[in-house]
């Protein structure tokens, strides 16, 4: 379960040379642009353009690239003071944009009754229900009347077993979820924070490895591991949110790969290259001693062996799933050689 901590640890070191591309179709900025065109623009264009927007989890302004030109006011809010930065050298010709860094819960620092629209898409599905039920219990309190917001979650809950605690072992890819989220708990919060989730869409996310091309043969063989929520407030009323199982986002977002093959040409809006430069030179033990030091200088101790302890933990973890992995690999295909050879 990726606690706060280990979020802001996790992003504030993150090697963003491709600033957040690399988890687009085709790991790519066209692949970005094609994403935001055929999915996400579709799902909130009714509450877009707007007045003020709210970004939570922007990275390296992947979305807020999009949504600055969809209101009057941008308000990004990230966790990683590396992140802010980045976005503030990003956008620096855009005035009407204004940045804060948080707690990972917090949204002390936006006036309450200024937020027409509160967006998340790719950020909140790494945050645990502390974080996000802290979220949607100030969401009210922001949103103008009439205001709305659309966020990303995880829905890794779901298919945790409730006696053992632990997520079912079919679902193999979890791409960092967070295991404590589901649909059905993002409901709960909204209604404890004085807000109607109207709609939930459950999706599959497609995974990395030497199973991903298969997996996108056939989405229905990925869990829905993720859900897309909209939520306005409740004015005192019981909303039935319609609940949408998605098995063909997986779909979705090939599509979106090989249209940003086709017709995309390489080298539009890179960004900031000197970001992008500073990020080739650092190598994976810069970047590790630069994760023990930023835990050092806010944890002390105590928080660099914490941290230790849980990278061991997950080390011997993968560790052991890779063994069981390739033992049934193995097995499976000497039953097949003995199967066909008979």
């Amino acid at each position: 379960m990726p606690t706060v901590l280990e979020n802001r640890d996790r992003w504030q070191h993150h090697n963003w040379a491709q600033q957040g591309d690399e988890w687009s179709p085709g790991r790519s900025r066209e692949g970005t642009a094609v994403l935001w065109s055929r999915t996400i623009f579709p799902r909130i264009q009714r509450f877009v353009p707007s007045g003020t927007v709210l970004e939570i989890g922007p990275g390296f302004g992947r979305w807020s690239h999009f949504l600055r030109h969809l209101c009057r006011k941008l308000i990004l809010i990230d966790l990683s003071e590396r992140c802010i930065a980045a976005c503030r050298e990003r956008f620096a010709g855009d005035a009407h944009i204004e940045y804060i860094v948080n707690d990972g819960a917090s949204l002390d620092l936006v006036p309450d009754g200024s937020v027409d629209f509160i967006f998340s898409f790719d950020s909140l599905v790494h945050a645990e229900r502390d974080a996000v039920g802290a979220y949607l219990a100030q969401a009210a309190r922001k949103l103008r009347v009439g205001g709305a917001g659309f966020i990303h979650h995880s829905n890794l809950g779901a298919f945790v077993h409730p006696r053992t605690g632990q997520v079912r072992r079919f679902v193999t890819n979890r791409n960092w979820r967070a295991e404590t989220m589901s649909s059905e708990v993002f409901r709960r919060l909204c209604e404890d924070g004085g807000l109607a989730c109207h709609s939930q869409e459950l999706i599959n996310w497609i995974g990395r490895g030497r199973n991903a091309d298969r997996h996108r043969l056939d989405g229905r063989c990925i869990p829905l591991t993720d859900c897309l929520s909209v939520f306005t407030h409740s004015n005192g009323t019981r909303v039935r949110p319609r609940l949408i199982a998605n098995h063909a986002f997986v779909e979705e977002w090939r599509q979106a790969e090989w249209l940003a093959d086709v017709y995309l040409k390489s080298g539009q809006d890179t960004g900031s290259p000197s970001i992008a430069r500073d990020e080739q030179r650092s190598g994976p033990l810069r970047r590790k001693l630069a994760t023990a030091l930023g835990v050092w200088q806010d944890h002390g101790a105590n928080g660099v062996a914490a941290l230790a302890t849980q990278r061991l933990r997950e080390g011997a973890t993968f560790a052991r799933s890779a063994l069981k992995a390739r033992l049934l690999g193995e097995a499976s295909r000497c039953f097949a050689w003995r199967h066909f050879a008979g």
